[in-house]
């Protein structure tokens, strides 16, 4: 009887240590990919503007030839423009744009004159959308700060507006959308780690009452066993 309920502690103990083992290394692994995740957080970031010609604020003597935009990394054809708008609000026409890599061009006119400004919008390497804006001047009555000055009737403008509001909201929905991947994956990471540790510890439970049942009914077998014997020997004995 001590034979058995020895090995049937040695068993579980064994069963148990080896469950607790893997919930460490769980665990472990699971603290190890947040922090690689949170490490790696700023090679999630999007692509920007680095460099570009005309600078902003930059005014020339003569129109230059031609939009050049410098990116931090390649940039994806499919939805990349390029526009060039006069003081009063007006397209001036440019040529298409030209990608190579990082480095964007679009022609321009040469019969520029005044405060202008270049609005882009690119596609960065990780498919997120980018845009911006560059003020310049061409001529010497340019300042280099682009204003738009009103061309129409005052309700005219105040639609105007009221569309510039409305863009400039879009675009900062579009920075929080493309800020949040981030975060969800950090969260990511730790719900499906909670969720390893939750199916382990189930498992332990459940190995822990499959070992307790089999080690009872043998314990309470061999006491039996043990009991009719010793009844037999004594029948044995009177009949002698």
């Amino acid at each position: 009887m001590n034979t058995q309920t020895t090995a049937v502690a040695a068993t579980t103990t064994d069963r148990t240590t080896r469950l607790r083992t893997m919930v460490l290394a769980a665990a472990a692994l699971t603290v190890a990919a947040g922090i690689t995740l949170a490490g790696a957080s700023p090679a999630f970031a999007h692509d920007e503007l680095v460099g570009s010609s005309p600078e902003p604020g930059q005014v020339f003597d003569a129109a230059p030839t031609e939009v050049a935009l410098d990116f931090s990394n390649d940039i994806i054809e499919v939805g990349t423009a390029i526009v060039v708008v006069d003081h009063h609000g007006g397209d001036v026409e440019v040529g298409d744009p030209v990608i190579a890599g990082a480095h964007v061009t679009a022609a321009l006119p040469a019969d520029l004159e005044g405060d202008y400004q270049v609005r882009w919008r690119a596609v960065s390497s990780d498919g997120h959308p980018i845009e911006g804006t560059i003020d310049f001047g061409v001529g010497a009555d340019a300042t280099g700060a682009w204003t738009e000055e009103p061309a129409h009737d005052d309700a005219a403008t105040e639609t105007e507006h009221a569309d510039g509001d409305h863009a400039e909201g879009d675009h900062e929905a579009d920075e929080a959308a493309q800020s949040g991947p981030d975060g969800w994956a950090v969260a990511g990471f730790v719900v499906g780690g909670l969720g390893i540790l939750a199916l382990i510890a189930a498992v332990i439970l459940n190995a822990k009452r499959k070992s307790a049942g089999p080690g009872a009914g043998s314990g309470d077998g061999s006491g039996s066993g043990t009991s009719g014997t010793s009844g037999t020997s004594g029948t044995s004995g009177d009949d002698a």
